[in-house]
């Protein structure tokens, strides 16, 4: 009886002690897994509501168009292909989209979507599973093409603007284009692909005129055979968009993600962590090929908002339109954020910003010094940050008030996210300790187009990973060291430059940036070396004593360069392979070298 009595004692512990580790789980995040099995449906549901009413959605419903809403979600769905068919319904004169030519109402832009949905199918044939490039700047027409693919269930090709013509045709030859809408900065380029690839159609944006075969984006709507589109694709139908990688680790590789999939779940497990509400005013000055700059733009559709286009991203100009349009949110890189902080201090007292309950930084590192600068200058509460890549989705978010508690942490992951740091053979690591980022959920990437070995090499199982380091502490808050194959050995030693970075840059004031990165070393292996962007004009011997403060001796670089800035792509990464390539071919420079004869832009 005793035996009994023992047995039933430690089954009980054991449920008692699972319980508490469900529990801890889903409280912290520890291990995330258990938070996808914690998310059943009505949990999903009553988070919606929640959502729902957190961002004022109920206020909004108009209750004479409650039966057409109805009515639209019963044949349509309620999806990124519908958003602005929804808000037509019960807010059709609210400012939609706003460029440097017009404004459109949301009844304008829903009419504007079917047309070219319409133009797209019947004059240049494009069908469902057909591609369409993107190559224009931030503009209504980009947005109102965008849509219109999603509607035909045809496939966005998001291409840079300033892309030349090898990289053009290369994305034409792979993605199998069938037109591309471009700018005046594009035009030249799509033409010249459009000569060599003869079933190229060349779409353009603005008032130049097309001379056969290209056709201005206007006229090819315009006659346009109706303003309804009523064949939406079923629910089920793919609506794929497919943004091309940074090219930092190597040539760009086309990203395909199916957009359709982010719908009303997944929504408000976003919204769950943001400020935003519905009918609120959006900036876009980051740009709309950068899958960044897309998930806020489709956020902000669906929730009715007035998104404000620029073309190209100005510090002041950008400060001055959140004082004065009063922006309620707006994504920077940081590259933006550290220009704007930079402003003089009187200037941007000038231009308050007391609307503003959301500037998102993205798309590359946001550093501790620019952070602590950023929060500074528009408020703890205001700023966030968040990891997420073109292959993984939207994964952590952080506002100013946790990362003032937490340095250097990206955020907890969100509802749905399954994140875990595992080492190169795929063992899980314990909390705290460094490896490689994996991430599972319903929006990771479909693969990379055309190119099966490394989609292949991003997957272990259901995870996928863009080779980010980082680590996990006892609360699953997330915490990036770098990306894998910025990695430094030296002797040996595993080092992270971004630990090294942080230590330069946060608390020297003779540091504006820096990129820490491992060169070739006959006898380490690898060397550390510094490239700074200096404030003023400091000795790097002082410098080099300030870092040997702070970090252990192993992790001082061994040679320090001075440049004016750091070569970056165009959403803000500093490129480290260009700077490997320059300074492994220099001569070494150590701190007692005083000609600082290495000044200098980056090409």
């Amino acid at each position: 009886m005793s035996q009994v009595g023992d047995d039933a004692a430690d089954r009980c512990s054991a449920v008692t002690a699972a319980f508490f580790r469900v529990r801890r789980a889903f409280t912290r995040g520890a291990d995330i897994l258990f938070r996808e099995r914690l998310d059943p449906t009505p949990m999903r549901v009553a988070r919606v509501f929640r959502v729902a009413r957190s961002i004022q959605a109920f206020g909004e419903l108009h209750p004479l168009a409650a039966p057409l809403i109805a009515r639209l979600a019963l044949r349509s769905g309620l999806s990124v292909r519908t958003v602005h068919a929804l808000h037509a319904l019960h807010t059709p004169e609210r400012p939609s989209l706003v460029d440097a030519r017009r404004t459109y109402t949301y009844s304008e832009v829903d009419r504007l979507i079917n047309r070219t949905a319409a133009a797209f199918r019947d004059e240049l044939g494009v069908g469902r599973g057909d591609a369409v490039g993107l190559a224009a700047e931030n503009c209504a027409e980009y947005v109102i093409a965008w849509f219109a693919l999603m509607r035909l269930g045809a496939r966005a090709v998001h291409v840079s603007s300033r892309a030349q013509p090898p990289e053009l045709e290369g994305i034409a030859a792979r993605a199998r284009l069938r037109a591309v809408l471009v700018s005046e900065a594009s035009f030249e380029t799509a033409s010249a692909v459009a000569r060599a690839r003869p079933g190229v159609a060349v779409v353009v944006v603005g008032d130049r005129k097309a001379v056969a075969p290209a056709v201005r984006f206007d006229d090819l709507v315009a006659r346009a055979r109706s303003s309804s589109f009523p064949d939406v694709p079923r629910l089920d139908t793919r609506s794929e968009s497919i943004v091309y990688t940074s090219g930092t680790t190597g040539q760009p590789k086309g990203a395909v993600r199916d957009l359709v999939r982010f719908g009303v779940i997944e929504g408000s497990r976003v919204l769950e962590r943001l400020p935003f509400q519905v009918g609120d005013r959006h900036l876009v000055v980051a740009p709309l090929y950068h899958s960044a700059a897309q998930v806020f733009t489709l956020l902000h559709a669906a929730l009715g908002a007035t998104i404000h286009l620029r073309p190209h991203f100005d510090a002041e100009a950008t400060l001055g339109a959140l004082s004065g349009l009063g922006i309620h949110s707006v994504l920077l890189v940081p590259t933006m954020i550290r220009r704007m902080v930079d402003l003089p201090v009187d200037l941007r007292s000038t231009m308050p910003n007391p609307e503003l309950r959301a500037l998102m930084a993205g798309a590359s590192e946001f550093p501790e010094s620019l952070r602590r600068a950023a929060i500074d200058a528009f408020g703890a509460r205001v700023v966030h940050d968040f990891y997420g890549a073109t292959e993984l989705g939207w994964v952590t978010v952080i506002d100013g008030t946790k990362m003032l508690a937490r340095p250097r942490s990206v955020g907890r992951p969100l509802p749905g996210q399954s994140v875990a740091i595992l080492d190169r053979e795929g063992r899980r690591l314990a909390v705290g300790q460094t490896g490689i980022v994996y991430v599972c959920n319903d929006q990771t990437m479909s693969g990379y187009l055309g190119d099966i070995d490394s989609t292949e090499a991003t997957r272990r199982g259901p995870w996928v990973t863009v080779e980010d380091l980082g680590w996990l502490d006892g609360d699953g808050y997330l915490y990036i060291a770098g990306r894998g194959r910025d990695m430094v050995k030296s002797g040996g030693v595993n080092l992270y430059p971004v630990e090294i970075e942080e230590a330069i840059a946060l608390h020297h004031p003779g540091v504006r940036e820096v990129a820490v990165v491992g060169l070739p070393d006959l006898e380490w292996g690898e060397r550390l070396a510094a490239v700074v962007v200096p404030r003023g004009n400091p000795d790097l011997a002082d410098i080099e004593r300030f870092v040997r403060s702070r970090l252990a001796s192993v992790k001082i670089p061994k040679e320090w360069h001075l440049v004016d800035e750091l070569p970056r792509n165009a959403t803000g990464k500093v490129m480290k392979d260009e700077l490997k390539t320059r300074f492994s071919t220099s001569r070494r420079k150590r701190v007692d070298d005083t000609r600082l004869n290495l000044r200098g832009p980056m090409r």
